[in-house]
Parts: C-alpha cells; sequence; structure tokens
C-alpha cells in the first residue's frame, strides 16, 4: 500500500515539476530584456519615418510630443556636436540624422539620456533610445 502511495506522490511530483518548468519556459519566453544594444539600422527598419539621429553609436528620437518630456522644461548645456550628414537610412556613423538638417547643433541638457537639438526658433529634446 505505501510502495503504490509513493509511486503516485513521484508520478505526481514528477509531473507538478514538468509542468512548471514548461510554465516557467513560457512566461519567460515573450519576456525581453533591457538593452542599450539598439541599432539605428534596426529604428529605422522599424518606423521608416522615425525621426532620429546617432551620437556615440547610440540612437536618439524625436521625443517633442512626449508629455513628460514637454513638462520638463529643459535647458541646454555644453554643445555636444553637430549633425554631419542627413537623410541617411543605413550605415548610420555618429552624427548621422534621418531627418535635422546638416548643422544643426545639438546640446546636452539638464536631464539625462536627452539631448536637445536647435532648430533655430526651438530647441527640439531627442530621448536616447533604449529597447526593452
Amino acid at each position: 500500500m505505501k510502495a503504490k502511495i509513493r509511486k503516485k506522490a513521484e508520478k505526481a511530483a514528477v509531473l507538478f515539476s514538468a509542468l512548471l518548468i514548461t510554465g516557467m519556459s513560457a512566461g519567460c519566453a515573450g519576456m525581453r530584456q533591457p538593452t542599450d544594444d539598439v541599432s539605428p539600422e534596426a529604428v529605422y527598419a522599424e518606423d521608416k519615418n522615425a525621426d532620429f539621429f546617432v551620437y556615440e553609436d547610440t540612437v536618439y528620437v524625436n521625443a517633442q510630443d512626449i508629455e513628460w518630456i514637454q513638462a520638463m522644461q529643459l535647458t541646454a548645456g555644453e554643445q555636444e556636436g553637430e549633425i554631419k550628414r542627413t537623410g541617411v537610412t543605413e550605415d548610420f556613423q555618429d552624427w548621422d540624422a534621418t531627418v535635422l538638417d546638416e548643422g544643426t547643433v545639438i546640446y546636452e541638457s539638464d536631464a539625462s539620456g536627452v539631448l536637445l537639438a536647435d532648430e533655430g526658433d526651438e530647441l527640439v529634446p531627442y530621448l536616447k533610445y533604449v529597447e526593452g
């Protein structure tokens, strides 16, 4: 009698373990770890109308329509550089942009991960693009 109970308990434990492992695997399959390694080519492939530039091998996307960025009232700091090429769609290098004009000056801001593009009459915020 004890042997039958033990075998049933072992089968139940094996079944439970298999279900637990399967459930955990399925649950984690949809999770993506945040990464800083988002290529500009991947961003452009996802949205052919994306307005971004590349600085220090990092994509910065136009964030002027994001409410929490608008609420920050950012101020410009030191000049970081300027756009060298515009209309770029592949083989992105630092200071390449999809929309910003050549010569557009880029400034640091008082917010981490936000740079400001000098569009003449306004400073347009560009947010560091991090996948995750």
